[in-house]
């Protein structure tokens, strides 16, 4: 099972027309990996509890496919 979580990073104002210096782009990147990472991690761990305790807190079953046999 697949959790899709979305992120969206709050824009910051900058103060000047051209505010991003090469510091603000190492910050933002390094801000976005950390992001992605952190993003992973928690996948990983929701994916990683039992089905049991993931019903319980409201997620849903996995779909059903057309594997199933139509005797």
């Amino acid at each position: 099972m697949t959790l899709i979580l979305e992120h969206r990073q709050a824009r910051r104002a900058t103060g000047a027309r051209f505010g991003h210096t090469f510091a603000h782009f190492i910050r933002d990147l390094s801000g976005r990996i950390v992001s992605a990472w952190e993003r992973s991690r928690l996948e990983r761990e929701l994916e990683s509890m039992p089905y049991d305790l993931r019903k319980d807190i409201g997620f849903r079953s996995a779909p059903k496919t057309a594997t199933q046999s139509t005797r």
